[in-house]
């Protein structure tokens, strides 16, 4: 009921969240969420807003007022923002933590409330403060206690909390120097230093470098020892260390920061629009035709996006970024607060069609100075339809925004914009019409529509160049995503390869063949020298820049790979897709408390996303062990996302707590027989037959061993020109031929794995072939072999950690081993 009315969702939230708690005036609600309506209409919209609460909630729910007031009963209806206050009030960060689990209502938003909106803002900002400073009482308490590791994980996640803020990260570095770790209070100045480079192009401040270099130079104190949790009841030697050094140390940084007397936040904003290329933030053109002409109205946005991103001198926000604003009632000012864009370019577009012939076409583009919120160039252009009036029309909008941007084209740029991709009128609308189809969901109906629509563009104008590289994406997902059949890599890579022969310099040819060589062939160098080519002529294309991230993640190039997410999440602050990848990457290299953060940042964008959850998820279990919390994780993400059936998470929290039954039970086929090439025990099959050969079910385990091997031999010669997934596939191969007796030829496939060294052919995925490989050599009871591939699983970048080694039943046989267990508390 509260789902399909906004309004409704957000009047329960306000009352239940803001400040004071308990009754608010009526008057007060009205103006928060009808400030448009006349008094009668917004009365009874109110009115009519309780009556649903009240049937919905009960009639308990609500404390009896005044005429003049609304309030709820706090006995009967619990709200967590609420409960993180009380909590931290009545001195339990602890459990105030516990329940932050991100900003208010994120990803929430409400139309024609403006003032609602604001508050939002405003409580979003205060309780992340709150939270922050929740998180440095607790830092402090694990420090007098005795726990310098938990104190510096608080202490991070504190300082994360509020990013931007440069006497944060002083308090930081101090807290960390007295935790005795120097080196790590240097490598958060670091961090810091580089954010302000990369971002503001800024250096911290004269007191932030000298802290800095007064804690380099010192000389160093006798460390800290960091020992497991302890909770002693009086505090011990370490204790009192760190609170005789991080007393002195915390007054004189709270002096500094009394001194410096602002945020540097406002610094940073400053400087960074002084210094910075303009940033346009592009809406979605509105459709003010007929509802089945929206697909017309997006392609002019996109046409128009894509020839802006090919001028260097600009910075293009579109794609996600742009369509939260669809439909939006909030101002440029405060588009140009979340997003950081100086402009908007916003418009209408009108198809007139005529009875004979195609008509006219009418857009009205805009450009707004976004902090001012003042016009700096309006026109309404209306011209015949067809394509040299039309892509004119286009041509004419773009050169006028960067004439009034004062950026300097080259003539190749100049030459972009001017392009004619099509003389067919009919090829046009088949691809715009294409383009929809690939905009949608990932599903293989989409996919299959995308290159019908496509192929009738091509026939209708066979030097469609655009249409040729889009088409030749379409195949290469059919088959990449939804495993349509090899043939249409080689579809692909042929409409590729016609796109750059028609158009040697068109930027999307160069990403649709990046993005063939990199799905088909695990071939990254090629891969990358064509993205880098597309990216040249295309510098804010954030999905080029994201595709090249790819690569180097796939590659092992950790620095680059998240280099080039953060870049694309900042060319398309609204897509979450970068910051999926970039999470993965954090997860793989350990950083567990980034990914934490980065995978949280992507749910805030689409809450759903189930494989935001798994990384979340798997953080807890990796860096702790800790079940519990990854256990709430995966029941949030079941009432919510999707894409829990396809989650491979909740079967292997089964399976470390031993329930084996119910672990089978999580298991589902909708993603297919083999997964995503990332995933260790390859397919259903196999978790199922090792999860019988837990149960002691010999029959079933062979039965289900027996038919993985015969869906991974088919899938070796499907996927043959693919080194990453014959490994993987081979690694599968290996437990299922170990699990049926079949001892020679199990090593024979693992030694193959062993020997293409997976890591180096995929940074991804071969950890999961190593750790399969490593399972083989156990079921065969080799034990060294075993643990070689293990011992080398901990010293890369893998998604495995001790913790899994502590907890794992699979690895059952290994325990009481010394080597194992060394392994198995961290220690090489």
């Amino acid at each position: 009921m509260l789902v399909h009315h906004p309004k409704r969702a957000a009047l329960l939230a306000y009352l239940a969240a803001a400040l004071p708690r308990g009754a608010h005036r009526r008057d007060t609600l009205l103006a928060l969420f009808w400030p448009e309506s006349d008094a009668s209409r917004a009365r009874a919209a109110l009115n009519q807003a309780l009556y649903v609460l009240r049937a919905a909630l009960g009639e308990k729910a609500f404390t009896p007022r005044a005429d003049g007031e609304v309030g709820l009963n706090g006995d009967v209806v619990s709200c967590d923002a609420a409960a993180f206050e009380a909590a931290l009030d009545s001195g339990r960060p602890g459990d105030a933590l516990a329940l932050y689990r991100g900003d208010l209502l994120a990803g929430f938003y409400v139309e024609d409330a403006p003032e609602f909106e604001r508050w939002v803002e405003r409580e979003r900002a205060r309780l992340r403060e709150r939270a922050s400073e929740g998180a440095w009482a607790l830092a402090e308490e694990k420090a007098a206690a005795g726990d310098p590791l938990e104190a510096e994980r608080w202490a991070r996640r504190a300082a994360d909390l509020v990013p931007a803020d440069e006497t944060v990260a002083r308090r930081l570095m101090t807290f960390l120097d007295a935790l005795g770790d120097r080196a790590a209070a240097i490598r958060a100045y670091q961090a810091y230093a580089r954010t302000l480079a990369q971002e503001y192009e800024l250096e911290p401040s004269a007191e932030t470098q000298a802290l800095a270099a007064t804690i380099r130079d010192r000389e160093p104190a006798a460390p800290v020892m960091r020992s497991p949790k302890l909770t002693p009841l009086t505090p011990g030697p370490a204790a009192r260390i760190v609170r005789r050094r991080l007393l002195p140390i915390l007054l004189v940084a709270a002096a500094v920061a009394g001194a410096l007397g602002y945020s540097v936040v406002t610094r940073l904003r400053r400087a960074a629009a002084a210094s910075r290329v303009p940033r346009v933030l592009v809406l979605p053109f509105q459709n003010l035709g007929p509802a089945e002409d929206a697909y017309f109205a997006d392609g002019i946005t996109d046409e128009i996006t894509a020839r802006l991103a090919t001028v260097k001198g600009l910075s293009i926000l579109g794609g996600q970024a742009a369509l939260r604003y669809k439909g939006t009632a909030k101002s440029p000012r405060e588009m140009s607060e979340e997003v950081g864009a100086d402009y908007v370019l916003q418009g209408t577009v009108s198809w007139q069609r005529a009875r004979h012939g195609p008509g006219r076409v009418r857009v009205r583009p805009q450009l707004i100075k976004a902090r001012e919120e003042t016009q700096a160039w309006a026109a309404v252009l209306d011209e015949d339809m067809n394509t040299t009036e039309l892509f004119a029309l286009l041509s004419g909008i773009t050169r006028r925004v960067v004439d009034e941007l004062h950026v300097t084209l080259d003539v190749s740029q100049a030459q972009r914009l001017s392009v004619i991709p099509t003389g067919s009128l009919e090829a046009y609308d088949y691809y715009l019409r294409g383009r929809t189809f690939v905009r949608g969901a990932w599903s293989a109906s989409n996919n299959r529509g995308a290159i019908e629509l496509l192929e009738r563009a091509v026939e209708r104008d066979s030097t469609f160049a655009l249409a040729y590289a889009w088409l030749s994406i379409a195949h290469t997902n059919a088959e990449w995503l939804h495993s349509l059949g090899v043939h249409h890599f080689q579809q692909a890579k042929e409409a590729a390869e016609r796109a750059l022969t028609v158009d040697s310099q068109l930027p999307d040819a160069y990403r649709a063949l990046g993005h063939y060589y990199y799905a088909c062939c695990q071939d990254y160098q090629r891969a990358l020298s064509y993205l880098e080519i597309g990216h040249a002529r295309r510098p804010g294309d954030s999905q080029m820049v994201m595709f090249i991230g790819n690569v180097h993640k796939r590659a092992g190039r950790w620095d680059e790979a998240i280099r080039y997410y953060e870049e694309a999440a900042s060319l398309d602050p609204g897509w979450q897709t970068p910051l999926l990848n970039l999470s993965q990457v954090q997860l793989w290299v350990r950083r567990y408390e980034q990914a934490e953060r980065t995978s949280m940042r992507a749910l805030a964008l689409e809450p759903r996303d189930a494989f935001a959850y798994t990384i979340w998820g798997s953080v807890p279990l990796l860096r702790d062990g800790d079940l519990v919390t990854a256990g709430r994780i995966v029941q949030e993400a079941a009432a919510v996302s999707d894409g829990y059936d396809g989650m491979r998470l909740p079967f292997y929290l089964e399976l470390l707590q031993r329930r084996y039954k119910t672990a089978v039970q999580r298991l589902s086929s909708r993603l297919g027989p083999v997964d995503t090439g990332d995933d260790w025990l390859v397919n259903d099959q196999v978790r199922t037959a090792v999860v019988s050969r837990l149960l002691g079910d010999s029959v079933a385990a062979r039965a289900h061993f027996d038919s993985a091997r015969i869906e991974l031999d088919q899938r070796l010669v499907e996927f043959a020109r693919s080194p990453q997934m014959q490994n993987w596939l081979r690694s599968g191969l290996a437990v299922c031929y170990a699990g049926l007796g079949r001892r020679t030829a199990a090593l024979e496939q693992a030694a193959k794995v062993v020997a293409s060294d997976p890591p180096a052919v995929d940074a991804i995925s071969g950890p999961a072939a190593l750790q399969d490989v490593a399972l083989a050599y156990v079921m065969l009871g080799d034990r060294a072999a075993a643990l070689d591939v293990i011992e080398r699983l901990l010293s890369i970048p893998a998604r495995f950690s001790p913790r899994l080694l502590q907890l794992d039943p699979l690895w059952d046989p290994l325990r009481g081993d010394p080597r194992f267990e060394r392994l198995a508390r961290g220690r090489s």
